[in-house]
């Protein structure tokens, strides 16, 4: 088979990967954090100020400041359609990033770093983990994508020329913006300074002026995240710490936690990680039996990618409460890490002409690929509904949200747990809810002075918000019964409209 077919083929393998990437976002359930992620979004976008006007828990501001800017520019209030586009687009590239970094590690070895990389974008495709985490409008996905495009950046980077100190200011503001979108990323880009710093340098001087560029990007990029914190004041601490804290224990309490050993184990055992696993320990092998031959700068970046995977599965394991999407953060780094350990077998069939053992070497890749596709087989099925665009779920958000809002009567203030319903169809939400349920279980915990700093709202402090503020209407019918019966209790009236809406939610329209 000639190159170019075999381009060919890779390049329609990768438009049909990308249409599964879309179509897997877009049948997705409405999730709990995409309510106070776009929410966020569209507050910023009203000119209000992040934790200073509203709560934001848990994380830094960038992310609804991205939202809020698309949501200007577009001029639209397809707010999760527009969110989950976002990712949409950051896993796609994240995918062709894995593919472009293989065939610039493989160089001379243009096809086979073409072909194993194709065989990296299935395996992270098809992962369970990844498939679950990605495709929300939530932050995970820009994360990945900047931390890629960093590790690309930093891998290709000849530090020996002028035009370094471009690509080090990118990869500095790529991270920074990372981490100002999920905070401990913090500790991926502080791994990335020290490789920086740890790379060969006549003196320290030259190192001083390598690693510049990098404390400039990030002071840079630093300058409205650090703004809007100063303005916040307590808010921001309340926010960042204190409610996750009280969160995590509250999750703990009722039981709706995972085990972090647990969870892990079961999520390794899945075809699609163990594939992964059984490729590390193979590749693992291979360069510890091989490590005298290796030169400087492999086992530099094989060092380097090894430190990566494991500082993301370290990240996963911080937060108090663990999720299994998590776990697929170090999934894209760990098949990149497979890149040096693969091209050092190619070189060295090169080099003693003795290709039988890099063919037994893409066997193995192969039959975890075949495993790993087989085993999952639900990325492919559900491309059908491609050509059912009604069924997306964004499409359906809106069009009750856009029918709620023709029957609700001025002036449309909604009291709900789930204000993506009330805000794409144009009404207003209780700012005390903007996060929807996530800082609601716990609000009562906290004192009354730091409620009104970070405005928010308890099922006990509940009713004091309606009476200043009567709603126009109720939604219901996205959270626990248990979270929702006290809006039902403490707004709705016997004499209020009631309407079920299939595969949605329960609203009640004042009358």
């Amino acid at each position: 088979m000639s190159p170019k077919t075999i381009n060919s083929v890779v390049i329609l393998i990768l438009v049909v990967l990308s249409l599964a990437i879309f179509v897997n976002s877009m049948t997705k359930p409405l999730g709990r954090d995409e309510q106070m992620y776009c929410t966020g979004g569209v507050l910023l976008g009203q000119g209000k100020m992040i934790y200073r006007d509203f709560s934001y828990a848990a994380q830094l501001p960038y992310h609804p400041l991205l939202y809020a800017a698309l949501f200007q520019i577009l001029n639209t209030n397809h707010y999760l359609l527009v969110g989950r586009m976002v990712s949409v687009v950051c896993d796609i590239l994240v995918m062709l990033c894995i593919v472009g970094i293989y065939r610039h590690i493989f160089g001379k070895f243009a096809i086979c770093g073409m072909l194993l990389g194709l065989a990296g974008a299935l395996l992270y495709v098809f992962n369970p983990l990844v498939d679950y985490a990605n495709g929300y409008a939530w932050n995970h996905d820009i994360v990945s994508l900047c931390v890629v495009t960093s590790f690309w950046l930093f891998v290709s980077t000849d530090f020996k020329r002028k035009s370094r100190y471009w690509r080090i200011a990118a990869v500095g503001g790529l991270l920074t913006l990372a981490a100002c979108m999920r905070i401990t990323t913090a500790l991926v880009q502080m791994l990335f300074f020290a490789a920086l710093v740890s790379q060969p340098a006549e003196s320290i001087k030259q190192r001083i002026k390598t690693a510049l560029p990098f404390l400039i990007a990030t002071a840079v990029v630093l300058i409205w995240p650090v703004r809007v914190i100063a303005s916040a004041g307590r808010a921001f601490f309340l926010n960042l710490i204190w409610i996750p804290r009280m969160y995590g224990k509250w999750l703990h309490e009722v039981g709706m936690f995972h085990g972090k050993l647990g969870l892990t184990l079961s999520s390794f055992k899945t075809p699609g990680y163990f594939v992964l696993i059984v490729m590390a320990i193979y590749l693992c092998a291979t360069v510890v039996l091989g490590r005298r031959k290796l030169n400087v700068s492999e086992k530099r970046n094989i060092f380097f990618a090894a430190l990566l995977v494991l500082v993301f599965f370290i990240i996963a394991l911080i937060p108090p409460t663990m999720w299994k999407q998590y776990l697929a953060m170090p999934v894209p780094f760990l098949i990149i890490s497979f890149a040096w350990p693969l091209l050092y077998l190619r070189e060295l069939a090169d080099k003693a002409g003795r290709m039988k053992h890099f063919k037994i070497t893409a066997a193995v890749v192969a039959c975890c690929v075949v495993v790993g596709v087989v085993s999952y087989p639900i990325v492919l099925y559900r491309t059908v509904m491609l050509f059912y665009p009604e069924g997306w779920v964004p499409t359906q958000v809106h069009k009750i949200s856009q029918d709620i809002a023709e029957r609700t009567e001025e002036p449309k203030r909604i009291l709900t747990l789930a204000p993506l319903f009330a805000l794409e169809g144009g009404c207003e939400i209780y700012t005390e809810l903007s996060c929807g349920s996530i800082i609601y279980r716990i609000g009562d915990r906290l004192s009354a002075w730091n409620r009104d700093i970070t405005h928010t709202v308890g099922p006990r402090s509940l009713s004091k918000l309606v009476e200043k503020e009567p709603p126009s209407a109720v939604i219901v019918g996205v959270e626990m019964d248990f979270l929702e019966e006290d809006l039902i209790k403490t707004a709705v009236k016997p004499d209020w409209e009631r309407k079920v809406y299939e595969n949605g939610p329960v609203v009640y329209f004042r009358r």
